[in-house]
């Protein structure tokens, strides 16, 4: 590729100090996959991109892919490097740091509606909408890095079943790789019966177009909530009660489901058990619907236990989880997560397949499985693994869940993207589609510039 030529074409027609230090290219080099993490931690030097630039403006970024399309130059978009799939690794191509396209472009109270710069941080959006009563009721994870462009691309979903980013996203502005703009989604129209092409963008893992900004739905804050704790003799009862929970009670469905070694470590519940929120903006229907869980618990044999397991989880889950990784480093051990879904005819299978595939192992100390999204249909089954600090132990664990998922009938993928780690094997779940993907692809990006080897190989 024409490297030299494109930077000097860069200086010359964008600006100087475009192009990112040396020094700082270095927090680039890789993402929060747990492989390249792990290979860090045992000492591999991993090598740093050959280039980061890091636009201002969304004519400065169009600037960038005109003149990569021009020489051939691939581009890897960087947002708050929380993938864990190395779908933001740069595989030797040009980093592009989107974290200045970072504004509030518009906030609309009464169509309830935000549009921000895809390079904005989901927490510095969410802080800006409490403060004035709102919410996009969006909380992964990664909550404090993921900027929303990160979060379209990878397919990500929040804390909840109706948190999907699919189900946020009214448009969005794409940069397509030969530098032209387009506008995606029904915007104002809220709702069009023409081709929606919002879903080819979103977890395409940026191989197809970038983010530039996005229209979301936004709505009141919520001030009324109940939480709730049901232990359950078996995963079994269980999920019975979690398929009855959404099929009776309206959505979004907050709930989370871990099994007895999920509970001991996470929450120290040596028990099944599930915790629920409900959040709603009348106090009474909150109630209502809280005291109907309690019957849907005891026919499954569920019991209620105290509330505080709710709060312990919801601290876990959004603070302590770098420290537990830590303390889990500094014992000689590594973690990585598989999160997979399927329908509710097959979720206890990919339970008792998933626990015991990688259970036996060799260099598995735990498995810890619980459901994180419930949906109409079926729900998420997310799997924390705990292993000795070996790339072989990691690769037999992927080659085992993805088998598992296989022969069950689930997806290896419900909300972490493809990146690098699963696009083997979203290969084999697409099937026929992955044709029609590959044809798109060499339509919008003949050169293959943007994120190579990401979800397509």
């Amino acid at each position: 590729m024409g490297l030299n030529e494109f930077i000097n074409e860069v200086r010359a027609s964008i600006r100087e100090d475009i192009i990112v230090t040396s020094e700082e290219a270095h927090a680039f080099s890789r993402d929060w996959w747990a492989l390249l993490m792990l290979r860090e931690l045992l000492g591999h030097v991993i090598d740093k991109p050959p280039l980061v630039l890091r636009p201002v403006s969304p004519d400065e970024l169009r600037g960038i892919v005109k003149i990569a399309n021009k020489h051939g130059v691939c581009l890897v978009p960087f947002g708050g490097g929380s993938s864990v799939v190395g779908g933001s690794y740069h595989s030797g191509c040009v980093v592009v740091d989107m974290k200045r396209l970072n504004k509030i472009i518009n906030f609309n109270e009464e169509d309830l509606t935000i549009t921000v710069e895809a390079g904005a941080k989901v927490a510095d959006i969410e802080r800006w909408l409490n403060e004035r009563g709102y919410t996009l009721d969006f909380h992964p994870q990664s909550f404090n890095l993921l900027t929303i462009g990160g979060a379209i691309a990878h397919g990500a979903t929040g804390s909840h079943s109706l948190s999907n980013i699919e189900e946020l996203v009214l448009s969005m502005e794409i940069l397509l790789p030969n530098g032209d703009m387009i506008t995606v989604g029904p915007g104002n129209y809220v709702r069009a019966s023409w081709p929606d092409l919002r879903r080819l963008f979103i977890g395409s893992d940026g191989t197809l177009g970038i983010v530039v900004k996005a229209t979301l739905k936004v709505k009141p804050l919520a001030n009324h909530y109940i939480d709730k704790a049901y232990i359950f003799m078996s995963m079994k009862d269980a999920i019975s009660f979690a398929k009855d929970f959404v099929v009776k009670l309206p959505g979004p469905w907050r709930i989370v489901i871990h099994d007895e070694d999920s509970s001991r470590l996470m929450i120290g519940e040596d028990r099944n058990i599930a915790l629920v929120r409900f959040r709603g903006y009348y106090g009474e229907i909150v109630a209502a619907e809280a005291n109907t869980a309690d019957g849907m618990a005891k026919v499954h044999g569920g019991v209620e236990v105290e509330q505080e397991f709710v709060r312990k989880w919801r601290v876990v889950f959004s603070r302590e989880y770098e420290n537990q990784l830590m303390q889990l480093v500094n014992s000689g051990l590594w973690v990585e997560t598989i999160d997979m879904a399927t329908t509710w005819s097959r979720l206890l299978k990919l339970y008792l397949s998933i626990k015991e595939g990688l259970k036996g192992i060799d260099g598995v100390v735990y498995v810890l499985p619980r459901i994180t999204h419930v949906y109409l249909n079926g729900a998420s089954l997310y799997t924390v693994v705990v292993f000795k600090q070996d790339e072989e132990v990691y690769w037999r664990i992927w080659q085992e869940a993805f088998e598992v998922a296989h022969n069950v009938g689930a997806t290896i993928t419900h909300h972490h993207g493809t990146g690098l780690l699963k696009r083997g094997f979203v290969k084999e779940e697409m099937k026929g589609q992955l044709n029609i993907l590959k044809l798109i692809k060499g339509l919008l990006d003949s050169k293959n510039i943007l994120n190579p080897g990401k979800l397509l190989e």
